[in-house]
């Protein structure tokens, strides 16, 4: 795939922290999405910097038409970590 494309390649789909570093690292992709992971985590950034506990994401919330359940109430790590 990369041969025929020479844009910016983006992968998604089940990715976690240590793979997407994988992929990027062999230059299989440029980007790594974490769509599931970040939904239920809003500060996935520093959970993977400090390698913290994550979050589970329940797909049962993914298409509900409540506003707050499954995208606003995952909790945000502890100030102090």
């Amino acid at each position: 795939m990369r041969k025929a494309f020479k844009g910016t390649f983006i992968v998604a789909g089940g990715y976690n922290r240590e793979e997407g570093n994988e992929v990027i690292a062999s230059g299989s992709a440029d980007l790594v999405v974490f769509g599931r992971l970040f939904l239920a985590n809003p500060d996935l950034p520093r959970r993977f910097e400090i390698n913290a506990k994550l979050n589970k994401y329940d797909r049962n919330t993914f298409y509900t038409h409540d506003p707050v359940v499954g995208y606003t109430d995952y909790p945000f790590l502890e100030p102090d970590t």
